[in-house]
Parts: C-alpha cells; sequence; structure tokens
C-alpha cells in the first residue's frame, strides 16, 4: 500500500521540452513532480524514458523548453552546484563506476563533491546507515570485483548519501535480488514520507501500478498518457491493460 505524504511544493517542472537524438525526437508539453509524489515513466523499448532523465539530470541539452528543480532553471552551468546538491541520480549502467576504487573510496570521493556542493550533513556517514539497510558488506573491496546486485547497491547508496529532494531512478529492480528489492523499495518509502519526490522509469508495468502515485506513459517520443495510478485502474483495470491499449 502506498504511504499517504503531504505535498509541499513543486520539485520538478518541465515546460515545452524537445530534445532530438539523431533522427529521434522527445517532445514533452508539460510535466510537474511536487514533493512527496513519486512517478513512473513507462513506455516501450526507445520510447525516451532514458533521455527524458537525462535531459532532467543535465546530462543532455535540450533542444528547446526549460526543465526547473525546485524553481531554478538548469540553464547554464552554475545551476550544476544546485543540481549535485539537491539531485540524486540512479542509472540503469554502471558507466559512473570508477572500477578501481573501493566503494568506500568511492563514497569518499563523492562526499567531497557533495561537500563542496553545499551538502551541510555528512555525506560518509550517512551512506554507512544506508549500507547497513541494504546489507551491503562490501565497503573495502574494488567495485570492479562486486558482483553487479552489489554494484547497483552502491549507485544507490551514493544517490541518496547526500539526502537529496529529487531522486531520478532508471530501473530500480534491475539487478537485484529480492531481498535487496524489498530493502531498496523501504528505502525510497522512506524517504517518501519525509517529503522526497521520486522520478522513476521502468519497463515494469506491475512494479509501475504498485509503486508509483502517478504514471507518464511514452511511445515514440510523445506523452500518450499522464495521469494518477489511481484513475487508470479505475478506468483500465490496470496500468498493464491501459498500456497494452494505448500501444495498439
Amino acid at each position: 500500500m502506498k504511504q499517504q505524504t503531504t505535498i509541499h511544493k513543486t520539485v520538478l517542472t518541465v515546460s515545452n521540452l524537445m530534445v532530438r537524438r539523431g533522427p529521434f525526437t522527445l517532445r514533452i508539453p508539460r510535466l510537474e513532480l511536487a514533493a512527496g509524489r513519486v512517478a513512473c515513466v513507462v513506455g516501450a523499448n526507445g520510447s525516451g524514458k532514458t533521455t527524458l532523465l537525462e535531459v532532467i539530470m543535465g546530462l543532455l541539452t535540450a533542444t528547446k523548453g526549460v526543465v526547473e528543480i525546485s524553481g531554478r532553471p538548469l540553464t547554464t552551468i552554475a545551476t550544476h552546484p544546485y543540481l549535485k546538491r539537491f539531485t540524486g541520480f540512479l542509472p540503469d549502467d554502471e558507466a559512473w563506476i570508477i572500477p578501481e576504487l573501493t566503494a568506500d573510496e568511492y563514497v569518499s570521493l563523492l562526499s567531497v563533491a557533495y561537500r563542496r556542493a553545499g551538502v551541510e550533513h555528512d555525506p560518509g556517514e550517512e551512506a554507512r546507515s544506508l549500507a547497513k539497510s541494504l546489507d551491503f558488506n562490501a565497503i573495502d573491496q574494488q567495485l570492479g570485483s562486486l558482483s553487479h546486485g552489489n554494484r547497483r547497491k552502491i549507485q544507490l547508496i551514493t544517490a541518496m548519501m547526500h539526502r537529496p529532494r529529487f531522486l531520478v531512478v532508471d530501473e530500480l529492480r534491475n539487478g537485484l535480488d529480492p531481498i535487496a528489492i524489498r530493502q531498496a523499495e523501504d528505502l525510497l518509502r522512506i524517504y517518501q514520507a519525509k517529503g522526497g519526490a521520486i522520478l522513476a522509469a521502468t519497463h515494469d508495468l506491475w512494479w509501475a501500478e504498485r509503486f508509483a502515485d502517478d504514471i507518464i506513459m511514452i511511445k515514440n517520443g510523445r506523452v500518450i498518457l499522464q495521469a494518477t495510478t489511481t484513475a487508470i485502474v479505475a478506468e483500465a483495470g490496470s496500468v498493464e491493460a491501459k498500456f497494452m491499449e494505448l500501444y495498439k
């Protein structure tokens, strides 16, 4: 059952967004996400889910349109320290991992970056707490030697160790065993209950229905549905049924 949380303010605003990647174009007329809400972006392979996340994280530059985090547009490099301080990112690949470093060294490196961005608490201490919650016991091992599941855990730890207001997640469950999935979901529910906002991309429609307050459905770079999960289930019976209907 989803926890009820209080909406305090808008954390993410996307307006008239257009992104071109070769022959592919993503268009998002309007998207908002409030504190304490979870929105899942769903769509087939190549629909534009990861492109949307990468633009929001400042990894891709939009052709036009505006992305705002807590009211600040991500239009200049000067906004990036703010982005680092208030946003966490769990990508669906391991390109961010530095395999030669131990998990402890990786955490220490990112702690310095987060502190320089203005984080006031000790990110390393927060990382140790998160590691305990995820039963991550490989802190002294090189990242390149870890299993895929443990590398996924350290990615989640480093995405949350600076206590971001907004968390962007690409395929949370990939590489995690059932116990780790439950532990990760519990962490995100606690985060949400404290007012954190989560935007998650996933192929797993059952998980999106169970986990998200809002669904954003994308097809060929276009939003074909944006509604609360409750409304979709009431109208179609399930998120999967509505997905199959709109993807015909």
